[in-house]
């Protein structure tokens, strides 16, 4: 895994010496929690159109992500929290889809949303009672916790983290102000694929979280 991650970069001419901090600096920077309730606006991008946006609002353990048509309203709600899951609301079928069929039908794979919420903050996904381990290389970690896992590739000057794989799905982020990456690439082996774009980014939320809809399960 962490052969696939690393790949071959090449840049031209003799790079510049990187100092590279201590492994236990480098986890505890990435792993520290993030500043504040996160709330983002993203243009999103999926195989069939461009003219999404996707809204975050992630706080306390839980959260609510919202995709809508860019001259339109919502089309998907999905909520989660650290106890109970994760949810998703078609508003075009009016129905519900839960657990992991949920999480599928973001195209995300295995990649829990109370995680993919730390990446969008410059994190590394760990949750608490994970494991985070350099794997021989000091750019290259393994996360695992109960029953999931990834590898990671982190660049320096500044710490950020450029590219998680894990067992269904692949990130590559780019584009960073500090850790924070403003541009996010997911695929899938489906060859699925979601693009984001960060348009607003604010460490601050008042408030309650918006209500989720009361919908049937999908398929009854």
């Amino acid at each position: 895994m962490a052969v696939t991650l690393a790949g071959c970069r090449t840049t031209g001419g003799t790079p510049a010496a990187v100092e590279i901090p201590p492994i236990e600096a480098v986890v505890a920077s990435l792993t520290r929690p993030l500043p504040g309730p996160f709330v983002a606006l993203y243009r999103l991008r999926v195989p069939s159109t461009g003219g999404l946006r996707l809204s975050v609002i992630a706080d306390g353990g839980q959260g609510r992500m919202t995709v809508s048509e860019s001259l339109g309203g919502a089309v998907v709600v999905a909520g989660w929290d650290d106890q109970g899951g994760s949810v998703i609301f078609d508003l075009r079928e009016g129905c519900r889809l839960e657990g992991k069929h949920a999480v599928e039908a973001l195209g995300l794979g295995s990649l829990p949303l109370s995680r993919v919420v730390l990446l969008l903050g410059g994190r590394i996904p760990a949750l608490e009672g994970d494991q985070v381990t350099a794997l021989g290389r000091k750019n290259i970690f393994e996360i695992a916790g109960a029953g999931w896992w990834s590898v990671a590739e982190l660049a320096y000057e500044p710490l950020r983290l450029s590219a998680l794989r894990g067992e269904d799905w692949e990130v590559e982020l780019d584009k960073h102000t500090s850790s924070v990456p403003g541009s996010i690439r997911f695929e899938i082996p489906s060859g699925d694929w979601a693009e984001l774009e960060l348009v607003r980014l604010q460490w601050e939320f008042s408030g309650e979280l918006p209500t989720l809809p009361e919908l049937p399960v999908c398929g009854r």
